[in-house]
């Protein structure tokens, strides 16, 4: 499994920013077992992101991304948002799963919570990895609670207030998609920075956990393309399309107040 991990890397890092998205969905697929090519999924998110072109498929966004993580206060950073990122999807995640009204998407959900709960730790974990005892104790201690702490052993039970506390649509899962494709992108940018910070010592601790990472990454992109593909049989491809434009469109406005995706709508006057 390690090869197959370290060579996932290799492969996406050789492609242009452009193609990245389409990279990583066809490689997640063909790592199923059966492999799966999902044609109207896919056909429908190329088109979305050719019209809606997200930020993070763009050379100035890997270049402004990756010239960020010159700063090892701003990986610090990074790895800290990051952190609260994925435990904050693990609780929406957990609200979805406990309405599903389909056993295997419940149990899908249900996984795909636990692992960004972990996830949320194991990017903590890296902070640590990179900078030992940069972080005062209490304040580390702190983070810790920035992870929801799921298992598998727990049972699913409603989120209070949530408002994913619904019966997941398509239209969920794609939002679910395109969120995993962008963080399989921002980890493949961000991990040479990480092994550059990283003390010596460290470097073989953090790539694996890197490499765990990758991997659960690709893992979340092919169920949800899966199940996508599903829920779009009998419906017309214009409509798929179209909910998939949306569902970028919306994500697009979602994420634009972060900090590389700011800079570059500022650049373009994608604001007043």
């Amino acid at each position: 499994m390690k090869e197959q991990r370290t060579s996932a890397y290799a492969l996406l890092s050789l492609e242009q920013p452009v193609d990245r998205p389409a990279a990583v969905v066809r490689l997640a697929l063909s790592r199923c077992k059966p492999p799966v090519e999902c044609p109207r999924y896919f056909a429908a998110l190329e088109r979305a992101l050719w019209e809606e072109f997200p930020p993070f498929t763009t050379q100035l966004y890997a270049d402004s991304y990756c010239a960020a993580l010159a700063s090892g206060q701003w990986l610090a950073t990074s790895l800290m948002s990051t952190a609260e990122r994925e435990g904050d999807s693990a609780k929406r995640l957990w609200a979805f799963a406990t309405c599903a009204d389909d056993d295997e998407e419940r149990q899908l959900l249900k996984r795909h919570a636990c692992d960004e709960s972990s996830h949320s730790l194991a990017y903590l974990a890296l902070l640590d990895l990179c900078f030992p005892g940069a972080i005062a104790g209490p304040f580390r201690s702190e983070l810790n609670q920035l992870s929801p702490n799921y298992s598998m052993r727990q049972h699913v039970s409603a989120v209070e207030g949530s408002p994913y506390a619904k019966v997941p649509a398509i239209d969920d899962y794609m939002q679910i998609n395109i969120a995993e494709i962008r963080t399989t992108i921002h980890h493949l940018l961000r991990r040479a920075a990480v092994a550059a910070y990283c003390p010596a010592g460290n470097v073989s601790r953090a790539t694996k956990v890197m490499n765990s990472l990758l991997h659960d990454e690709l893992s979340h992109v092919a169920y949800s393309a899966v199940l996508i593909e599903r829920k779009a049989e009998g419906a017309e491809a214009d409509e798929v399309q179209r909910r998939f434009g949306k569902c970028i469109r919306d994500f697009n406005r979602l994420t634009s107040e972060e900090p590389i995706e700011y800079s570059y709508n500022q650049r373009f006057g994608n604001y007043p």
